[in-house]
Protein backbone atom coordinates (compact mmCIF):
# COMPACT_ATOMS: atom_id res chain seq x y z
CA UNK A 1 0.00 0.00 0.00
CA UNK A 2 1.15 3.60 -0.51
CA UNK A 3 2.74 4.80 2.72
CA UNK A 4 1.15 7.55 4.77
CA UNK A 5 0.89 6.90 8.49
CA UNK A 6 -2.79 7.90 8.70
CA UNK A 7 -3.69 5.84 5.63
CA UNK A 8 -1.60 2.96 6.92
CA UNK A 9 -3.50 2.72 10.20
CA UNK A 10 -6.84 3.16 8.42
CA UNK A 11 -5.83 0.17 6.33
CA UNK A 12 -5.00 -1.89 9.42
CA UNK A 13 -8.39 -1.06 10.91
CA UNK A 14 -10.11 -2.34 7.76
CA UNK A 15 -8.17 -5.58 7.99
CA UNK A 16 -9.04 -6.12 11.65
CA UNK A 17 -12.18 -8.06 12.65
CA UNK A 18 -15.00 -5.80 13.96
CA UNK A 19 -14.75 -7.35 17.42
CA UNK A 20 -11.01 -6.68 17.76
CA UNK A 21 -9.55 -3.66 19.54
CA UNK A 22 -7.12 -2.53 16.87
CA UNK A 23 -5.14 -0.24 19.19
CA UNK A 24 -4.62 -3.07 21.69
CA UNK A 25 -3.67 -5.49 18.91
CA UNK A 26 -1.10 -3.04 17.56
CA UNK A 27 0.25 -2.45 21.07
CA UNK A 28 0.74 -6.19 21.52
CA UNK A 29 2.53 -6.53 18.17
CA UNK A 30 4.89 -3.60 18.85
CA UNK A 31 5.25 -4.35 22.56
CA UNK A 32 4.21 -0.81 23.51
CA UNK A 33 1.50 0.62 25.75
CA UNK A 34 -2.04 1.06 24.51
CA UNK A 35 -1.67 4.80 25.09
CA UNK A 36 1.38 4.90 22.81
CA UNK A 37 -0.50 2.80 20.26
CA UNK A 38 -3.32 5.38 20.16
CA UNK A 39 -0.74 8.16 19.68
CA UNK A 40 0.64 6.40 16.61
CA UNK A 41 -2.83 5.78 15.21
CA UNK A 42 -3.68 9.49 15.65
CA UNK A 43 -0.38 10.59 14.13
CA UNK A 44 0.98 12.15 17.32
CA UNK A 45 3.85 9.66 17.44
CA UNK A 46 5.77 8.52 14.37
CA UNK A 47 6.23 4.88 13.43
CA UNK A 48 9.82 3.76 13.15
CA UNK A 49 10.78 1.79 10.06
CA UNK A 50 11.29 -1.32 12.20
CA UNK A 51 7.78 -0.94 13.67
CA UNK A 52 6.34 -0.52 10.20
CA UNK A 53 7.95 -3.81 9.13
CA UNK A 54 6.61 -5.52 12.27
CA UNK A 55 3.06 -4.43 11.49
CA UNK A 56 3.31 -5.35 7.82
CA UNK A 57 4.57 -8.81 8.77
CA UNK A 58 1.84 -9.28 11.39
CA UNK A 59 -0.98 -8.20 9.05
CA UNK A 60 0.68 -9.86 6.02
CA UNK A 61 0.57 -6.75 3.86
CA UNK A 62 3.19 -4.99 1.69
CA UNK A 63 3.87 -1.30 1.63
CA UNK A 64 5.54 1.06 -0.80
CA UNK A 65 6.84 4.57 -0.39
CA UNK A 66 5.32 7.04 -2.84
CA UNK A 67 7.62 10.06 -3.19
CA UNK A 68 5.81 13.27 -4.04
CA UNK A 69 2.64 11.50 -5.16
CA UNK A 70 4.30 9.59 -7.98
CA UNK A 71 1.13 7.54 -8.53
CA UNK A 72 2.54 4.09 -7.88
CA UNK A 73 0.01 1.57 -6.56
CA UNK A 74 0.76 -1.76 -4.89
CA UNK A 75 -1.28 -4.83 -5.81
CA UNK A 76 -1.40 -8.24 -4.16
CA UNK A 77 -1.35 -11.30 -6.40
CA UNK A 78 -2.30 -14.77 -5.12
CA UNK A 79 0.64 -17.14 -5.24
CA UNK A 80 0.03 -20.49 -6.88
CA UNK A 81 1.97 -22.81 -9.11
CA UNK A 82 0.17 -23.93 -12.25
CA UNK A 83 1.82 -27.35 -12.09
CA UNK A 84 0.38 -28.24 -8.69
CA UNK A 85 -2.58 -25.88 -8.43
CA UNK A 86 -4.82 -26.78 -5.46
CA UNK A 87 -8.43 -25.97 -6.31
CA UNK A 88 -9.62 -26.84 -2.81
CA UNK A 89 -7.22 -24.35 -1.23
CA UNK A 90 -8.25 -21.74 -3.80
CA UNK A 91 -11.93 -22.20 -2.89
CA UNK A 92 -11.14 -22.07 0.81
CA UNK A 93 -9.50 -18.68 0.28
CA UNK A 94 -12.54 -17.43 -1.64
CA UNK A 95 -14.87 -18.68 1.10
CA UNK A 96 -12.80 -16.93 3.78
CA UNK A 97 -12.88 -13.65 1.83
CA UNK A 98 -16.61 -13.77 1.07
CA UNK A 99 -17.43 -14.76 4.66
CA UNK A 100 -15.39 -11.82 5.96
CA UNK A 101 -17.24 -9.43 3.64
CA UNK A 102 -20.55 -10.88 4.82
CA UNK A 103 -19.74 -9.90 8.41
CA UNK A 104 -19.21 -6.24 7.50
CA UNK A 105 -21.90 -3.61 7.86
CA UNK A 106 -23.40 -1.92 4.78
CA UNK A 107 -21.30 -4.04 2.41
CA UNK A 108 -21.79 -4.17 -1.35
CA UNK A 109 -20.05 -6.01 -4.19
CA UNK A 110 -19.86 -4.49 -7.68
CA UNK A 111 -18.94 -6.76 -10.60
CA UNK A 112 -18.21 -6.12 -14.26
CA UNK A 113 -17.76 -9.34 -16.18
CA UNK A 114 -17.89 -11.11 -19.53
CA UNK A 115 -18.28 -14.49 -17.78
CA UNK A 116 -21.07 -15.47 -15.40
CA UNK A 117 -19.76 -14.68 -11.88
CA UNK A 118 -18.54 -17.94 -10.41
CA UNK A 119 -20.68 -17.45 -7.28
CA UNK A 120 -23.77 -18.32 -9.32
CA UNK A 121 -22.29 -21.56 -10.68
CA UNK A 122 -21.47 -22.84 -7.23
CA UNK A 123 -25.02 -23.98 -6.45
CA UNK A 124 -24.84 -26.64 -9.17
CA UNK A 125 -22.43 -29.57 -8.63
CA UNK A 126 -21.75 -30.79 -12.18
CA UNK A 127 -21.66 -27.28 -13.64
CA UNK A 128 -19.32 -26.12 -10.85
CA UNK A 129 -16.91 -29.01 -11.33
CA UNK A 130 -16.93 -28.60 -15.11
CA UNK A 131 -16.08 -24.91 -14.90
CA UNK A 132 -13.31 -25.57 -12.39
CA UNK A 133 -12.01 -28.41 -14.56
CA UNK A 134 -12.06 -26.23 -17.68
CA UNK A 135 -10.24 -23.37 -15.96
CA UNK A 136 -7.72 -25.67 -14.28
CA UNK A 137 -7.06 -27.62 -17.46
CA UNK A 138 -6.47 -24.42 -19.42
CA UNK A 139 -4.05 -23.37 -16.67
CA UNK A 140 -2.13 -26.65 -16.69
CA UNK A 141 -2.72 -27.57 -20.36
CA UNK A 142 -2.98 -31.18 -19.18
CA UNK A 143 -5.43 -32.42 -21.86
CA UNK A 144 -7.35 -34.50 -19.31
CA UNK A 145 -10.89 -35.78 -19.86
CA UNK A 146 -13.77 -34.51 -17.73
CA UNK A 147 -15.91 -37.22 -16.16
CA UNK A 148 -17.75 -37.94 -12.92
CA UNK A 149 -14.48 -38.60 -11.09
CA UNK A 150 -13.88 -34.86 -11.12
CA UNK A 151 -17.07 -34.22 -9.15
CA UNK A 152 -15.64 -34.21 -5.62
CA UNK A 153 -17.83 -33.87 -2.52
CA UNK A 154 -15.40 -31.56 -0.70
CA UNK A 155 -15.24 -29.19 -3.67
CA UNK A 156 -19.02 -29.21 -4.03
CA UNK A 157 -19.42 -28.46 -0.32
CA UNK A 158 -17.02 -25.51 -0.44
CA UNK A 159 -18.70 -24.16 -3.57
CA UNK A 160 -22.15 -24.38 -1.98
CA UNK A 161 -20.93 -22.45 1.06
CA UNK A 162 -19.50 -19.73 -1.18
CA UNK A 163 -22.77 -19.51 -3.08
CA UNK A 164 -24.79 -19.14 0.12
CA UNK A 165 -22.43 -16.48 1.48
CA UNK A 166 -22.59 -14.48 -1.76
CA UNK A 167 -26.37 -14.56 -1.88
CA UNK A 168 -26.41 -12.72 1.45
CA UNK A 169 -24.24 -9.85 0.19
CA UNK A 170 -25.90 -6.97 -1.71
CA UNK A 171 -24.51 -6.85 -5.23
CA UNK A 172 -24.54 -5.02 -8.53
CA UNK A 173 -23.52 -7.03 -11.61
CA UNK A 174 -22.83 -5.59 -15.05
CA UNK A 175 -22.67 -8.31 -17.71
CA UNK A 176 -21.75 -8.10 -21.37
CA UNK A 177 -24.00 -9.30 -24.17
CA UNK A 178 -21.77 -12.40 -24.53
CA UNK A 179 -21.46 -13.29 -20.85
CA UNK A 180 -23.56 -16.48 -21.09
CA UNK A 181 -22.25 -17.33 -24.56
CA UNK A 182 -18.74 -17.86 -23.21
CA UNK A 183 -19.77 -20.72 -20.92
CA UNK A 184 -21.88 -22.32 -23.64
CA UNK A 185 -18.89 -22.27 -25.98
CA UNK A 186 -16.67 -23.81 -23.30
CA UNK A 187 -19.09 -26.73 -23.03
CA UNK A 188 -19.33 -27.01 -26.82
CA UNK A 189 -15.54 -27.02 -27.14
CA UNK A 190 -15.17 -29.67 -24.42
CA UNK A 191 -17.65 -31.94 -26.21
CA UNK A 192 -16.31 -31.41 -29.73
CA UNK A 193 -12.68 -31.79 -28.66
CA UNK A 194 -13.40 -34.99 -26.78
CA UNK A 195 -12.74 -33.68 -23.27
CA UNK A 196 -16.38 -34.31 -22.32
CA UNK A 197 -17.46 -37.63 -23.82
CA UNK A 198 -20.29 -38.57 -21.43
CA UNK A 199 -23.41 -37.40 -23.28
CA UNK A 200 -25.70 -37.47 -20.24
CA UNK A 201 -23.16 -35.58 -18.14
CA UNK A 202 -22.88 -32.92 -20.83
CA UNK A 203 -26.67 -32.57 -20.93
CA UNK A 204 -26.79 -32.33 -17.14
CA UNK A 205 -24.23 -29.52 -17.18
CA UNK A 206 -26.23 -27.63 -19.81
CA UNK A 207 -29.48 -28.11 -17.92
CA UNK A 208 -27.83 -26.81 -14.76
CA UNK A 209 -26.68 -23.77 -16.71
CA UNK A 210 -30.33 -23.13 -17.59
CA UNK A 211 -31.25 -23.53 -13.92
CA UNK A 212 -28.51 -21.08 -13.00
CA UNK A 213 -30.02 -18.50 -15.35
CA UNK A 214 -33.48 -19.20 -13.94
CA UNK A 215 -32.19 -18.38 -10.46
CA UNK A 216 -30.61 -15.15 -11.68
CA UNK A 217 -33.87 -14.25 -13.39
CA UNK A 218 -35.71 -14.78 -10.09
CA UNK A 219 -33.23 -12.54 -8.28
CA UNK A 220 -33.68 -9.86 -10.93
CA UNK A 221 -37.48 -9.95 -10.80
CA UNK A 222 -37.45 -9.30 -7.04
CA UNK A 223 -34.24 -7.22 -7.10
CA UNK A 224 -32.94 -9.37 -4.26
CA UNK A 225 -31.18 -12.72 -3.94
CA UNK A 226 -32.96 -14.05 -0.86
CA UNK A 227 -36.18 -13.32 1.00
CA UNK A 228 -34.36 -10.57 2.92
CA UNK A 229 -34.72 -7.02 1.61
CA UNK A 230 -31.09 -6.43 2.61
CA UNK A 231 -29.69 -8.88 0.04
CA UNK A 232 -30.30 -6.68 -2.99
CA UNK A 233 -29.46 -7.67 -6.56
CA UNK A 234 -29.00 -5.13 -9.35
CA UNK A 235 -28.40 -6.63 -12.78
CA UNK A 236 -27.30 -4.71 -15.89
CA UNK A 237 -26.07 -5.46 -19.38
CA UNK A 238 -23.52 -3.36 -21.24
CA UNK A 239 -22.46 -3.86 -24.87
CA UNK A 240 -18.76 -3.34 -24.16
CA UNK A 241 -16.81 -4.07 -20.97
CA UNK A 242 -13.15 -3.27 -20.45
CA UNK A 243 -12.24 -5.84 -17.83
CA UNK A 244 -13.42 -8.37 -15.25
CA UNK A 245 -13.42 -6.46 -11.99
CA UNK A 246 -14.82 -7.01 -8.52
CA UNK A 247 -15.15 -4.07 -6.11
CA UNK A 248 -16.06 -4.63 -2.45
CA UNK A 249 -17.34 -1.57 -0.59
CA UNK A 250 -18.00 -1.17 3.13
CA UNK A 251 -17.97 1.71 5.65
CA UNK A 252 -14.29 1.01 6.31
CA UNK A 253 -13.19 1.36 2.69
CA UNK A 254 -13.03 -0.42 -0.67
CA UNK A 255 -11.05 -3.30 -2.12
CA UNK A 256 -10.68 -3.94 -5.84
CA UNK A 257 -9.94 -7.27 -7.55
CA UNK A 258 -8.94 -7.30 -11.22
CA UNK A 259 -9.17 -10.82 -12.58
CA UNK A 260 -6.86 -12.21 -15.25
CA UNK A 261 -5.40 -15.51 -16.44
CA UNK A 262 -8.36 -17.64 -15.29
CA UNK A 263 -7.65 -17.93 -11.55
CA UNK A 264 -5.30 -14.96 -11.22
CA UNK A 265 -6.23 -11.57 -9.85
CA UNK A 266 -4.61 -8.36 -8.67
CA UNK A 267 -5.95 -6.97 -5.41
CA UNK A 268 -5.61 -3.47 -3.97
CA UNK A 269 -7.36 -1.27 -1.45
CA UNK A 270 -5.66 1.92 -2.60
CA UNK A 271 -8.40 4.53 -1.99
CA UNK A 272 -7.76 6.53 -5.15
CA UNK A 273 -7.64 3.49 -7.41
CA UNK A 274 -10.77 1.99 -5.85
CA UNK A 275 -12.65 5.27 -6.19
CA UNK A 276 -11.65 5.54 -9.85
CA UNK A 277 -12.84 1.97 -10.38
CA UNK A 278 -16.16 2.72 -8.73
CA UNK A 279 -16.63 5.83 -10.87
CA UNK A 280 -15.84 3.79 -13.99
CA UNK A 281 -18.37 1.15 -12.94
CA UNK A 282 -20.98 3.83 -12.31
CA UNK A 283 -20.38 5.23 -15.79
CA UNK A 284 -20.83 1.75 -17.25
CA UNK A 285 -24.01 1.28 -15.25
CA UNK A 286 -25.47 4.52 -16.57
CA UNK A 287 -24.76 3.33 -20.13
CA UNK A 288 -26.19 -0.13 -19.47
CA UNK A 289 -29.64 -1.65 -19.76
CA UNK A 290 -31.19 -2.58 -16.42
CA UNK A 291 -32.48 -6.15 -16.12
CA UNK A 292 -33.66 -5.84 -12.52
CA UNK A 293 -37.11 -4.91 -11.34
CA UNK A 294 -38.99 -3.33 -14.24
CA UNK A 295 -36.43 -4.29 -16.92
CA UNK A 296 -38.59 -7.27 -17.86
CA UNK A 297 -38.67 -6.85 -21.64
CA UNK A 298 -34.90 -6.61 -22.13
CA UNK A 299 -34.20 -9.26 -19.51
CA UNK A 300 -36.59 -11.75 -21.09
CA UNK A 301 -35.05 -11.17 -24.53
CA UNK A 302 -31.54 -11.74 -23.14
CA UNK A 303 -32.54 -14.93 -21.35
CA UNK A 304 -34.57 -16.20 -24.31
CA UNK A 305 -31.55 -15.92 -26.61
CA UNK A 306 -29.29 -17.58 -24.03
CA UNK A 307 -31.70 -20.45 -23.29
CA UNK A 308 -32.32 -21.02 -27.00
CA UNK A 309 -28.58 -21.35 -27.57
CA UNK A 310 -28.33 -23.82 -24.66
CA UNK A 311 -31.26 -25.87 -26.00
CA UNK A 312 -29.67 -26.02 -29.42
CA UNK A 313 -26.46 -27.39 -27.93
CA UNK A 314 -28.43 -29.93 -25.87
CA UNK A 315 -30.04 -31.15 -29.09
CA UNK A 316 -26.63 -31.37 -30.82
CA UNK A 317 -25.08 -33.26 -27.90
CA UNK A 318 -28.02 -35.64 -27.57
CA UNK A 319 -27.96 -36.47 -31.27
CA UNK A 320 -24.14 -36.63 -31.46
CA UNK A 321 -24.36 -34.27 -34.43
CA UNK A 322 -20.87 -32.83 -33.79
CA UNK A 323 -19.22 -36.13 -34.78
Amino acid sequence: MTFSQADFFDHLKRLSPPYQNTAQHIADILNISTNESYKKIRGKSALSFAQLIQLCDAFKIPFSYDPSGSGYISFKQPSFNSSDFDIKLYLQEILASVTLVGKLNSKHIYITTDDIPLFHFFKFPELTCFKLFFWTDSLKNSKNKFDKEYIKDDVISLAAQINKAYLEIPSTEIWSKDTVHGTIEQIRYAVEAGYLQDTQLAVTILEQLKSCLADINAYAIESKKTTSEKHTFNWYCCDVLGSISYLVESPTGMTCYNRFNTFGYLKTDNPQYCMQTKEWMNQLRRKSVSYSGHGEKDRNRYLYVSNREIDQLIDEVSSNSWK
